[in-house]
């Protein structure tokens, strides 16, 4: 008789212990999910998370399988937010992404330049792109601007070397024209929705 009390006291004992021992490991799942910094490594493995989860980031391009250009974004669009960009009376009627020369074939590096005037002088803006995994490229608001002046020049270009902008040179030099270039950290090209602008021609 004594044994049944017995057995009846430890088969309660392992219902208790069972119990808790649940109890114990939702409670450790709770505190990893609520953890900033666990959700923020589980985000960002994955592709471009970091740069899509920004607001001021923006999707410009893709490559294809060809390795071709696919616009995510209207040329009119992006030159009317180059335009907000400057906001001194520069006009931007050309709109390109170009991969810059001497570039890593492994990982090109891709720029997105506009071109125009202002009152007559050339004026051009480049932007470097961040690319993702699949090969999808962004504008971040931290993307330093490289942007060009030019006095008396016709047009300017921009000087690379192993795939980043180094200065910058007139096609024509004589009479006393130039061109100058300044770096500019950070940008707010895309900080707010731009209106669609008049349709731009595309670099050949």
């Amino acid at each position: 008789m004594r044994t049944l009390p017995r057995l009846f006291g430890l088969f309660l004992l392992g219902m208790l212990s069972s119990l808790l021992l649940l109890s114990s490991c939702e409670t450790t799942r709770t505190s990893e999910d609520s953890n900033p910094a666990n959700r923020s490594q589980r985000v960002g493995k994955v592709p471009g998370a970091s740069l899509s989860g920004s607001a001021a980031s923006h999707q410009v391009m893709q490559l294809d399988g060809d390795g071709k250009v696919k616009y995510k974004l209207a040329q009119s669009v992006m030159a009317a937010a180059l335009i907000r960009q400057f906001n001194d009376g520069t006009v931007i009627d050309r709109v390109q992404v170009r991969k810059a020369p001497g570039s890593d074939a492994v990982s090109p590096v891709y720029y997105l330049i506009g071109l125009g005037h202002n009152k007559g002088s050339y004026r051009a803006i480049a932007l470097p792109l961040r690319a993702t995994t699949d090969s999808t490229y962004y504008l971040a608001p931290s993307a330093s601007r490289y942007v060009i002046s030019g006095v008396g020049c016709p047009s300017c270009y921009f000087d690379f070397e192993d795939g980043h902008i180094i200065g910058t040179t007139c096609d024509d030099n004589s009479g006393g024209s130039s061109c100058t270039m300044q770096i500019l950290p950070a940008n707010q090209v895309f900080a707010k929705t731009m209106p669609d602008a008049p349709t731009v021609k595309p670099l050949k």
